[in-house]
Formats: structure tokens, C-alpha cells, sequence
């Protein structure tokens, strides 16, 4: 009987060949996935022109923007607050900005680092190490997919790290720490915002050929993507039409679910003891809350639209690939 069930239930040759495949495909699909992880963090260069774009937002916060930024909401408290405590709502306001500049920079990451670790693709074609890749026993999914997930790992690593820098800093200056489940629901923000820019990237790489051309879409994108965020200039500082146009834009919505989580307490602390339509007005005018016609955006619709926007790449990525892959026959 026991014979008779070790050869009933034995697996066949085919599942035996199919298991060793896949598990040949996972392990090419590791190994060139570590590769490109590991060309790019040995790039010294492509990783400080990926973090360039943060360092701007920094230099900008620090100088410039940020005093500008505390100012005006010490000056909405002292018209609207009542009686208050100047130096309290002074740290306050501190605070909030920095979670609010911590938001936009860990989105800047998400464009700007997957964008860089993305360009490994464009190397190797203008080097033509794509093709020897596609001579090779491992199918052009499983080649594309190691490109995006690698982009993935490091741009999940450089966010992490980002936002346990920018913890340490804030803790050290007298703020007070985001709690245990905020900073589980900006992980999850990370992930999402990291994987769909990871595919939007992956798909304008298909176009390009030359490392210089790639270098200058990301010199283009690394200016743009403060003021697509609604970093460099709030929302309520931008014309109209041009708040109109990045509403429709991946980039705000993940800045304003950032945002949301971020400065969910701070703004309670912040914004105590004032009418309910100040708090309101406020992270409209910040970018907090986006406004769509009359209603303003919910995180669900905000997230469904990402998800959207990297779903819609996707589909785009394997319509030209597969012409890509007609046209190479």
C-alpha cells in the first residue's frame, strides 16, 4: 500500500522539469536584480546625482523656505487662535514644517533614486550588454522585471534611510516622534510610491538609448519634481492653472498622502484651540488635502489613483515590448 502511494502521488518528469525551471528562473531573476543593485551603489556619482534632487529641497527648506513657512503659521495663529503662547506655537510650527519638508522629500526619493537605478537599463543598451543579456538562457521578463526591482530595493532602502535621518534630526531638536503606527502607514506609502515610479520610469527608459540623453531627462526631472510636489512652492502660492494640471499628476498624490500621515499629529498640536475651517484652508493651501472640483481627494481615491497610473505603465511596458520583441526577430 505504501508503494503503491509513494507512485499514485509521486511527481511526474514534467512537474519535476517545470519545478526546476521556475526555480532556475528565480535565481536568474536574483542574480540580476542583485547586479544591478550593485552597479549602481558602486556608482558613487549616480548615487549622489540621485539624492541631488532631496539635497536641493534641504538647501531650499533650511535657507529660504523653511523660516518662511513657520512664519506664516505663527501669524495664522496669532489672527485666528486667540490668546496664545508665542514660543509654543513657534515650535509647533517648527515641527509641523519639518514633517511637512520630510514628506516631500521622501516622494523626491521615490522619483528621483528609481529614476537613476532605471538608467542601469540604458547603460547596458548603449553598451550592449542588453543583447548579450537576451543571448543568453533567461527569458526578456524576467531581464525587465530585475530592472524594476531593483530600482524597487534601492529606492525602499534610500527612503528608509531618508526618513530615519530626518527622524534623528527631529527628535534631536525637541520634536516629538511620529508614533509606532504612522510610521508603519509611511512604509506602506514608501512601497507604493516606490514600486509605481519604479514602472513609470522603466517605461520612458524603453525610449531612451544614450546615457546622456537619460542624464538629462533626470537633470529635467530632478528641477521639475519640486515644484510638480507642490515642494518648492505650496499649492496656494501656485497660479490656478497650473495647480489645475498637477492634480492630475502621480507625483501630488503621493506627496499629499505623505503629507497626510506625516502631519497628522502635528497639525493637531499645532492647530489647537482654532475653527475647524483654518485647519482646513491650511493643508489645502500646503498640499496636504487636494481639492478636485468641489470635493477634496480621499486617501482611498488618491491611492487607487497611483495604483492607476502604475497599472496603466505596466500595460504600456508589455504593449512595447512585445512590438520591441516582434521587431527583433
Amino acid at each position: 500500500m505504501d508503494s503503491f502511494t509513494s507512485v499514485l502521488f509521486a511527481p511526474s518528469g514534467r512537474d519535476v522539469l517545470k519545478t526546476a525551471q521556475n526555480g532556475g528562473k528565480m535565481k536568474k531573476f536574483i542574480n540580476l536584480t542583485k547586479r544591478n543593485c550593485l552597479v549602481f551603489l558602486r556608482d558613487r556619482g549616480a548615487v549622489f546625482f540621485s539624492l541631488l534632487a532631496m539635497l536641493i529641497v534641504l538647501m531650499l527648506m533650511g535657507v529660504f523656505l523653511g523660516n518662511m513657512n513657520e512664519e506664516n503659521v505663527v501669524n495664522l495663529l496669532e489672527q485666528y487662535g486667540g490668546v496664545r503662547e508665542k514660543q509654543a506655537d513657534q515650535a509647533h510650527a517648527k515641527e509641523l514644517v519639518q514633517y511637512w519638508t520630510l514628506a516631500g522629500i521622501l516622494v523626491v526619493n521615490a522619483v528621483t533614486v528609481t529614476l537613476t537605478v532605471i538608467g542601469n537599463r540604458v547603460s547596458d543598451v548603449s553598451q550592449g550588454k542588453l543583447s548579450s543579456l537576451y543571448s543568453a538562457p533567461v527569458r526578456r521578463g524576467v531581464i525587465a522585471v530585475s530592472y524594476i526591482a531593483s530600482a524597487l530595493l534601492i529606492g525602499i532602502l534610500m527612503c528608509v534611510l531618508t526618513l530615519g535621518i530626518a527622524l534623528a534630526y527631529i527628535g534631536a531638536t525637541g520634536g516629538e516622534l511620529l508614533s509606532i503606527g504612522a510610521l508603519c502607514r509611511i512604509l506602506m506609502l514608501v512601497v507604493l510610491n516606490v514600486s509605481i515610479f519604479a514602472v513609470i520610469m522603466y517605461f520612458f527608459a524603453l525610449f531612451v538609448k544614450s546615457s546622456s540623453a537619460w542624464s538629462g531627462i533626470g537633470t529635467v526631472v530632478g528641477t521639475l519634481v519640486g515644484f510638480l510636489g507642490a515642494i518648492y512652492l505650496p499649492m496656494g502660492n501656485l497660479p490656478e492653472t497650473v495647480g489645475t494640471v498637477l492634480k492630475y499628476l502621480p507625483i501630488l498624490h503621493g506627496a499629499s498622502l505623505m503629507r497626510t500621515v506625516c502631519c497628522e499629529e502635528a497639525l493637531k498640536t499645532t492647530f489647537t484651540d482654532v475653527p475647524s475651517n483654518l485647519i482646513t484652508g491650511y493643508q489645502e493651501y500646503m498640499g496636504i488635502q487636494i481639492k478636485m472640483g468641489e470635493n477634496t481627494a480621499s486617501s482611498g481615491f488618491q491611492i487607487l489613483f497611483l495604483a492607476g497610473c502604475g497599472i496603466m505603465a505596466f500595460i504600456l511596458i508589455l504593449f512595447v515590448q512585445r512590438r520591441k520583441d516582434i521587431s527583433d526577430r
